[in-house]
C-alpha cells in the first residue's frame, strides 16, 4: 500500500512540473491577439452589451464577473484558466499529458481560443466522463455541462451508449459490444440522413444552407487521417492483451471516429467532433503502448506508425505569435 501511494505522490509531483511550466505556454498561444481570433468580438460583444444570448452555464459565468465589475478582457482570462485547470484535471497522468501536448498547442488557436463555450463544455464532459463514468451521479454531472453548450448533446449520447450498451472491459468483437456497434453505425446512419430537418427543428438554419461553409465534404487527407486512427482503435479494443488503460475513453474515441467518418459530408458536426477526438487522442496513444507496444518489437514499430499518424496533423500546424 505505501508503495502506490509513493508512486501517486511521485506522479502527482510529476503531474505539476509539466503543468507549471507547459501550461504558461498553451495559455500564450490560446491568448493570441484578438484582432485575429474570429470570435471574440462576439464574445466581447455579448458581454458588454447584456445580451446574454448563449447558453445558461456561460451567461452564469459572465453575470458572476459583471457582478465583481470587471471588464472584458480580466473575464476571458479567466475563462482561459478555466479551461487549463480543466486541462490539468483531464490529464492527471504525466505521460498523458505529454502526448497531449502537441495537440493542445494544435487546438490552442482554434477549439480552445474561439470556440472558448464549446472547448469549456467538452473538457468538463471528459473530466466527468475520466472521473465518474461508473458512478451513477454521471448522469446528474453531464446534465450540467449541458448548460455551458448544447452541442454536447452529441458527447452525452456516445458516453451514455457506452455506459449503457458496451462492456468497455471485453474487446470490441465480444458479442454484446459486436453487435450494440453495429446498432450504434446503423443509427448515426439514418440520423446522417435526417441531420438537415434536424438542424432545421433545432433552429440552426445557417446551418443547414446547402451553402453554408459548415456543410461542405471533408478533405481526403482529413479522412485517411480518421480511417487510420480508426483502424488502430480497433487494433487495439481486438487486442488479446488485458487491461486496456482507459478501456472507456479508448470506446469514446473510437465511436467519435465512426461518427465523424459517417457525418463526413457536414463539417460543421465530423470537423468539430474530429476536434473533441484530438483530446481523447492522447489516451489511445497511452493505452496502445501500455497494451501492445511495449510487448514485443512488432507492438513497438506499430505504436511508431500510429504515433506518426496522431502527430501528422502537426504539419498544417499555423499558430499566430
Amino acid at each position: 500500500m505505501d508503495g502506490k501511494i509513493l508512486i501517486v505522490k511521485k506522479r502527482l509531483l510529476h503531474s505539476f512540473m509539466l503543468f507549471l511550466f507547459l501550461l504558461p505556454v498553451l495559455y500564450f498561444f490560446i491568448n493570441f491577439d484578438s484582432a485575429k481570433n474570429l470570435d471574440y468580438d462576439g464574445y466581447k460583444h455579448n458581454y458588454e452589451n447584456v445580451w446574454n444570448q448563449f447558453e445558461l452555464g456561460y451567461t452564469a459565468l459572465e453575470n458572476v464577473a459583471r457582478l465583481f465589475n470587471l471588464n472584458f478582457e480580466i473575464f476571458w482570462f479567466f475563462l482561459i484558466c478555466i479551461e487549463l485547470l480543466l486541462i490539468s484535471m483531464l490529464y492527471t497522468n504525466p505521460y498523458v499529458f505529454i502526448l497531449a501536448f502537441p495537440n493542445l498547442l494544435f487546438l490552442s488557436q482554434g477549439l480552445l481560443g474561439t470556440q472558448v463555450r464549446f472547448a469549456i463544455a467538452t473538457l468538463l464532459c471528459l473530466v466527468v466522463f475520466k472521473s465518474v463514468f461508473l458512478k451513477a451521479r454521471f448522469y446528474l454531472f453531464s446534465a450540467v455541462t449541458v448548460l455551458f453548450h448544447n452541442g454536447t448533446l452529441v458527447f452525452h449520447f456516445l458516453s451514455f451508449f457506452i455506459k449503457i450498451m458496451i462492456d468497455f472491459r471485453e474487446r470490441v468483437f465480444y458479442r454484446k459490444n459486436f453487435f450494440n456497434l453495429l446498432l450504434f453505425v446503423f443509427v448515426l446512419i439514418v440520423v446522417s440522413m435526417l441531420v438537415n430537418n434536424i438542424l432545421l427543428v433545432m433552429g440552426y438554419y445557417y446551418y443547414a444552407d446547402p451553402d453554408s461553409k459548415h456543410m461542405v465534404d471533408r478533405s481526403l487527407s482529413s479522412l485517411m487521417y480518421t480511417s487510420c486512427l480508426l483502424f488502430f482503435v480497433f487494433s487495439l479494443l481486438s487486442s488479446r492483451y488485458k487491461p486496456v488503460p482507459y478501456a472507456a475513453m479508448v470506446y469514446l474515441g473510437g465511436m467519435m471516429l465512426i461518427l465523424s467518418l459517417i457525418f463526413y459530408k457536414f463539417s460543421i458536426i465530423s470537423g468539430r467532433y474530429n476536434l473533441v477526438f484530438m483530446l481523447v487522442e492522447p489516451f489511445i496513444l497511452y493505452s496502445y503502448y501500455k497494451t501492445i507496444g511495449c510487448k514485443s518489437t512488432f507492438g513497438f514499430l506499430s505504436f511508431v506508425i500510429l504515433f506518426i499518424v496522431a502527430m501528422s496533423k502537426l504539419l498544417v500546424i499555423n499558430l499566430t505569435i
